[in-house]
């Protein structure tokens, strides 16, 4: 039996706010389906990350009710020959280019099915090359949040586009990390696991930058004096180096890409 539809689309993109490119997004979806409830996941994902937008899919999608159509548009490729797809997963739909978004429910197991979408009755015309977000993924998810069947948007689709979350580098006494972006907050999300490095990280170690070091994890931001930078594992089970009451990107000299090092103080 089909999942029946929950009149839910989320929405994940790296449009911010500025100029009409949400709101033209949302147009196209309330065009097809007028009582449609829209949700902003987050339209502030760095731009073209696809990595980082394809974490805040896997963190986020389960907490909706089934049903829902989940629409992600990361796309530094529009316009390309790469595929646009929707994908069945977990009694959920998503929307989107398929060029790694997607890699975070890949990785996580469990049954897919996806499809191209090529029906082009279900866009909206004419079909712009530089903002496909508006024009084909949009309407697709107004569509399907109506109940329409993905098998009637185009052929099945096997092996879609996945990105390998980066590994740190593992030395004898150190970790070679890598800061993969920053929150809203300015706390640096690396990456580092929690399920992978947590029990590493109870023993004692050194993140040391210029005029400042951390050498223990904590279990709160806020911990420790205001001003102070820290380390945890945040809510989506990466290691974050944060600041209290600061924010950790503009005062520690680390950025999105920026490489760093865990020296571990002792035998483990």
């Amino acid at each position: 039996m089909r999942q029946k539809p929950s009149g839910i689309v989320t929405l994940i993109t790296d449009f911010g706010w500025a100029g009409e490119y949400v709101g033209a997004l949302k147009g196209a979806i309330l065009r097809v389906n007028p009582r449609c409830l829209i949700v902003d996941i987050t339209h502030q994902i760095e731009s073209q990350n696809i990595l980082q937008a394809s974490f805040v899919l896997r963190k986020s999608y389960s907490y909706y009710p089934p049903g829902t159509v989940h629409g992600v548009v990361v796309d530094p490729g529009v316009g390309t020959k790469r595929r646009a797809v929707v994908v069945e997963k977990d009694k959920y739909f998503f929307v989107g280019p398929d060029n790694g978004v997607f890699s975070g429910l890949l990785s996580a197991g469990g049954a897919i099915r996806a499809r191209k979408i090529a029906r082009k009755e279900y866009f909206l015309t004419p079909v712009s090359d530089t903002f496909q977000g508006r024009d084909v993924f949009a309407p697709v998810a107004g569509h399907l949040s109506l109940g329409l069947d993905p098998a009637k948007l185009g052929p099945k689709v096997k092996n879609l586009v996945r990105m390998n979350f980066p590994e740190p580098r593992r030395g004898k006494k150190h970790l070679t990390a890598r800061v993969l972006w920053a929150d809203s907050f300015g706390n640096l999300i690396t990456n580092v696991t929690r399920q992978e490095y947590a029990r590493k990280l109870e023993t004692r170690f050194q993140i040391q930058g210029r005029g400042w070091s951390i050498d223990r994890l904590s279990r709160t931001y806020g911990e420790g004096k205001p001003g102070q930078p820290l380390a945890l594992f945040g809510s989506g089970g990466l290691l974050e180096i944060s600041v209290n009451r600061g924010n950790a990107r503009n005062t520690l000299g680390l950025n999105p890409g920026n490489s760093f090092t865990i020296q571990w103080r002792k035998k483990i």
